[in-house]
């Protein structure tokens, strides 16, 4: 009699590769913690702290023109509020801020992966913070200090809570992003288009709040000394969309700096970004209502917000990361394998999102900077009129 041997049970694909993925990325974020732990005394943390000690000792940032930027191109809010850092010791303020960005990018994951509709799994949510770990995004981040991760994490709060129905939160969370890096305000036109008055209403007032709150003479100051900095260093983004009539103005004129006409860099900046703010109210009017299109509509306004501003970097495409996963998630559930003619939207835009997402994970492709913004958005505007004109059919 032949006895039968009980089949073993397979470990699932998805499950495997977000074990391997967690090894892979838990590897790489340590290697990558201890290669810039020597960045505390480099750029760009140590001009934060010198910003930090210099408010904290009774000075001016924005007035001053200390240090290597000569002043200060960053908010009231972000001094004022990361000034305690100033108390410590270089080093120690250094380790806190790191590990203060790498939560936040943690959060941030969590946040998209149980606000989506419906929530990822387990496997796939750790696929993709591997995923985001090992970007070179989040490896700049680190290694230039920034604030993209925590800016990240709470555009993304502020997403979940609207997910929720919690305008009031969703506006605050908002408002504190565009009161850290002025930029993030962009994505009230995700409250202001969709209708959602509470939280844009909220939006508003938080941040008037917080410029009455730090001084408003200090805004001032930022304003008359700080964004000239931020003009002069946007030449070198190569991201946005300043960046890119400044080149354009430069290749047609053969002028350079401050030669350049600036009504013609501001035209054209004004122009472009028009005709994109533009596609975005149109599709947020549209898709108004859709539960299953808010993710994408969200991460449609995050990367608009990235174009229009002159202080954006590289390191900053890290705030893509809903229009990435929300838009492919979105461009997959409405393909239908019947419709093959209506499925041509949503393919090329699944397509330009994925070609965009290899330069941030594989080192050995270059970065292509402003084109790779503009194909994510319009790649995100593609899935999103797909799937607006497959309702109305």
């Amino acid at each position: 009699m032949k006895t039968e041997v009980p089949a073993r049970r397979r470990l699932p694909i998805a499950k495997a590769s977000a074990a391997i993925l967690a090894i892979v990325a838990a590897l790489v974020l340590a290697q990558r913690l201890r290669e810039f732990s020597h960045r505390y005394d480099q750029f760009d943390f140590v001009v934060f702290y010198g910003w930090w000690s210099d408010y904290s000792s009774g000075g001016d940032p924005w007035t001053d023109l200390q240090g290597h930027m000569r002043g200060c191109n960053y908010t009231p809010v972000f001094v004022e509020g990361f000034s305690p850092l100033a108390r410590l010791d270089q080093k120690t303020a250094f380790r806190i801020w790191q590990t203060v960005q790498v939560l936040c990018i943690f959060t941030a994951v969590l946040l998209v992966a149980r606000g989506n509709a419906p929530p990822l799994g387990g496997a796939p949510t750790i696929i993709v913070l591997s995923l985001v770990l090992m970007s070179r995004p989040f490896a700049s981040a680190l290694a230039w200090s920034q604030i993209a991760p925590m800016l990240l994490a709470l555009l993304c709060a502020a997403w979940f809570c609207t997910q929720r129905h919690r305008p009031a939160a969703a506006g605050l969370l908002v408002a504190l992003a565009a009161l850290l890096k002025l930029f993030p305000a962009g994505v009230a036109g995700y409250f202001l288009f969709s209708r959602n008055w509470r939280a844009f209403a909220w939006t508003i007032g938080v941040f008037a709040a917080g410029v009455l709150i730090t001084n408003p003479h200090r805004w001032l100051e930022l304003v008359t000394n700080g964004l000239p900095i931020a003009y002069r260093i946007s030449g070198h983004s190569a991201v946005t969309v300043l960046s890119f009539a400044r080149q354009s103005v430069e290749h047609f004129s053969g002028t350079r700096g401050r030669g350049q006409p600036l009504f013609a860099v501001w035209g054209l900046t004004a122009l472009i970004d028009f005709a994109l703010l533009t596609i975005a109210a149109a599709l947020t009017i549209v898709a108004h209502g859709r539960a299953d299109l808010d993710g994408i509509l969200f991460g449609l306004w995050a990367a608009l917000a990235l174009l229009m501003s002159p202080l954006v970097r590289e390191r900053d495409m890290l705030l893509l990361l809903p229009a990435y996963l929300l838009g492919l998630l979105a461009a997959w559930q409405g393909y239908r394998p019947r419709e093959p003619h209506g499925n041509t939207a949503l393919l090329a835009g699944g397509a330009m999102l994925s070609i965009c997402i290899l330069p941030n994970l594989i080192k050995a492709f270059p970065h292509p900077g402003f084109p790779a913004l503009l194909a994510a958005y319009l790649g995100a505007a593609l899935i999103l009129g797909a799937r607006t004109r497959e309702e109305r059919r």
